[in-house]
């Protein structure tokens, strides 16, 4: 219980620290009496519907992790709670950002915040109440197949919104999404071998294997369908969409990338369905663990390295190790973009599987923390490897985010009642 609580405060602290870092508290009551006066009367544009989608985001983290952490569980109280947390916070953080002469305080700050809070709350709610639902059922891993699959299929929806290496912002920002949406596609320039994004193929590719696992899982459809091709058509058009969607967002629509992406999913679908009867036979037990440990965590590398162009400058690796890298959030103040809110997304679906799986299947029963320290040591190693590789950038807040999700994964499937089947490390025993 007392690191139930220590998790709340601790995630309050983080956001304490990142929207009051730097905030150049100024004592005159005047300007601060007219900074609260234009609080109340927003002049909303695009910066600021980006800003409330950062801010729903980072008050969604509140909300999820003030229910995973109850120690009543009364999900329901615990969601009025989170909310009035996370309004009070929100409050707290807009009326002290009216003393800032470089912040601007906004009740659409305070509402955003709030149902980001209260939205982060019910979706986990809801996340719990369909995996108890699912406890006893036919499952492949152990736990119910819908973590991976929509923890992951979430996560490269993220990059395909707002991929890390893509086409540059388009200078111009006028007409809106609309607008946007125009300029991006007359932006577009045709498909050429050397510009397609072949790593993608092996990051999307996942997702589709993933989904056709869940299908086979629920018993939809046996080895002579073609449920596979269904799922290459549904990531088709979401990976078409997400373009569109990158493209009001002012980038250039990149159909090389739509191509690669979309081949990505339907092969992973294909893979699915020609390679898990045989998986199945050849894997039990801890040795299915063990292998989707190591699977996954090469994956996460492969996200989180690429494209694994080593730093070798000192003074650039030396950049890498200022204080806006080791305060959570500081690295993406500045940014005003919708990758600095889906990036911090896409860190936490991506771990939330991992999560939920060392809750089942630990790599070892025994030690404090055993079950989560994997996890954990994957994402440091992960985020440190950043100070040496070309065109990424080494920020804490990944890792903490990264541990967020594990911890959060990590409880929702104990707190519906899984247990551990055995450690993934254990040798494998013929059955």
């Amino acid at each position: 219980m007392r690191g139930f609580v220590a998790a709340r405060w601790g995630y309050v602290a983080v956001v304490l620290l990142a929207t009051l870092t730097q905030l150049h508290f100024s004592p005159d009551l005047t300007a601060a009496g007219e900074r609260l006066a234009r609080a109340f009367t927003p002049s909303l544009g695009w910066r600021d519907a980006i800003d409330g989608l950062r801010n729903t985001v980072l008050f969604a983290g509140l909300g999820a992790v003030w229910v995973v952490t109850s120690g009543s569980g009364g999900v329901r109280a615990e969601m009025r709670r989170a909310t009035l947390v996370g309004l009070a916070l929100s409050a707290t953080v807009e009326g002290l950002q009216v003393f800032s002469p470089v912040r601007t305080a906004s009740i659409v700050d305070v509402t955003t915040n709030t149902l980001g809070a209260l939205g982060g709350a019910g979706a986990v709610a809801l996340l719990i109440a369909a995996v108890v639902a699912a406890k006893g059922a036919r499952s492949y891993l152990g736990v119910p197949s819908f973590l991976l699959a929509g923890a992951y299929g979430g996560a490269v929806l993220c990059e395909a919104l707002t991929p890390l290496f893509g086409p540059a912002a388009l200078p111009w920002t006028a007409g809106g999404p609309v607008g946007r949406l125009h300029a991006a596609l007359n932006a577009a320039g045709p498909i050429a071998f050397d510009t397609l994004p072949l790593i993608d193929l092996l990051l999307f590719a996942p997702a589709g294997f993933l989904w056709m696992m869940l299908q086979r899982e629920r018993g939809a459809g046996g080895g002579r369908d073609a449920r596979w091709a269904w799922i290459a058509a549904a990531g088709t058009a979401v990976v078409l969409v997400a373009e569109l969607g990158h493209g009001m967002l002012g980038y250039p629509v990149w159909w090389g990338a739509v191509l690669v992406r979309a081949a990505g999913v339907g092969l992973g679908a294909w893979g699915a369905h020609r390679a898990l009867p045989a998986l199945t036979q050849l894997l039990r037990g801890a040795a299915r663990a063990r292998a989707l440990w190591y699977a996954y965590g090469a994956l996460q590398v492969l996200w989180g390295w690429r494209l694994f162009l080593p730093r070798t400058d000192a003074r650039a690796i030396a950049d890498q190790l200022t204080l806006e890298h080791v305060v959570p959030l500081a690295s993406l103040a500045e940014r005003v973009d919708a990758f600095s809110a889906l990036h911090v997304l896409q860190q936490f679906l991506f771990y939330l599987p991992l999560g939920s799986m060392l809750a089942v299947w630990p790599l070892r029963l025994r030690g404090r923390w055993a079950h989560l320290w994997p996890g954990v040591w994957l994402s440091v190693v992960i985020e440190l490897g950043h100070i040496f590789i070309v065109d990424r950038t080494f920020d804490v807040t990944n890792a903490l985010v990264a541990c967020a999700g594990l911890g959060i994964g990590w409880i929702i499937v104990r707190r519906s009642g899984f247990a551990p089947y055995g450690e993934a490390l254990a040798p494998l025993v013929a059955r």
